[in-house]
């Protein structure tokens, strides 16, 4: 591994966008360039992103994309279900996403979110 590989500002990570993405409020008006971003594998500084968590008791997990070049994270298929530009708009949509499941007559979040996936 050489030098510039430790401060890459890539990641390796596979992203799967939900035919659904729940956007925080800072964000909302033009989410594209952020969208892009990531599309393109760049780390965004302060950008949280929240997917289906692999821990099998939680059903959503939110993350800073800076932690996306940790080693953790490489060679993983990410599913986005929500971005957010801050920690506190990261939990706040989690309480979007938790208020839409119920609306939609789910009973839990990890089926709801199972659903916004193709």
């Amino acid at each position: 591994m050489c030098l510039a590989d430790l401060f890459s500002v890539y990641y390796t990570s596979h992203m799967i966008f939900a035919d659904r993405v729940f956007l925080g409020e800072s964000i909302k008006d033009d989410p594209s360039r952020i969208i892009s971003k990531l599309k393109k594998k760049k780390i965004i500084k302060g950008t949280y992103i929240i997917s289906p968590a692999e821990n099998g008791v939680d059903p959503l997990e939110y993350f800073d994309t800076i932690q996306l070049s940790q080693p953790f994270f490489r060679d993983r298929e990410l599913k986005i279900v929500g971005i957010a530009q801050s920690e506190y708009e990261a939990i706040e949509l989690i309480k979007e996403i938790y208020e839409a499941s119920v609306e939609y007559g789910h009973d839990s979040i990890g089926s709801y979110v199972k659903e916004l996936f193709p």
